[in-house]
């Protein structure tokens, strides 16, 4: 049921679908390619452990092995890490990582007035819907992204297990419980 009030709440207005839709264009997103969010800055000082891009990979490449053998091995990859994009495209030459670099650009910035501004709240909706289009998502379920995605998933499909990996935990309750919360 909470992926239906997340679903509920999420709502796009017109304006903001046309952001997206305009977003896909830029970037040649095309559907039924896989997914991938990568966080790295303000997360890793208190909520989480560092995950290398490796940890995500995998998942990927069962992705295209398994699904789609002789495809053009197209992802897309929401991060707020510049440095995420050149490690991914330096070693896995063979991926074509689909990204808004606006949103990786704006998010870099730390500082609690960029981290708050409206342009990052549009990429990281932006990011979501992206993610959400997306036939598989590798992703952490410590990120609140991520944890998006997998409500609104859970909402309108059967089994997110199938379409959403996480490389940390299983569900983010885990996460709570070791923390004492």
């Amino acid at each position: 049921w909470a992926g239906h009030i997340v679903q509920y709440i999420y709502r796009l207005q017109p304006d903001m679908v046309e952001h997206v839709r305009a977003a896909k264009e830029n970037i040649g997103f095309v559907e039924h390619i896989p997914g991938m969010q990568v966080r790295r800055t303000d997360k890793l000082i208190q909520e989480a452990e560092f995950k290398p891009v490796e940890a995500y990979m995998p998942s990927i490449e069962r992705y295209y092995g398994n699904q789609k053998k002789g495809a053009e091995k197209r992802v897309y990859l929401a991060t707020d890490e510049p440095a995420v994009v050149t490690e991914l495209q330096t070693k896995y030459p063979d991926y074509t990582f689909l990204y808004d670099n606006t949103t990786i650009l704006g998010a870099n910035d730390a500082s609690e007035a960029s981290r708050f501004s409206a342009d990052i709240h549009v990429g990281i909706i932006t990011d979501i819907q992206l993610l959400l289009s997306c036939e598989f998502v590798v992703c952490t379920l410590t990120s609140n992204i991520c944890r998006t995605i997998y409500e609104v998933q859970s909402s309108i499909m059967w089994n997110v297990a199938e379409t959403l990996h996480s490389v940390d935990l299983g569900y983010y309750s885990t996460w709570w419980m070791k923390k004492g919360y």
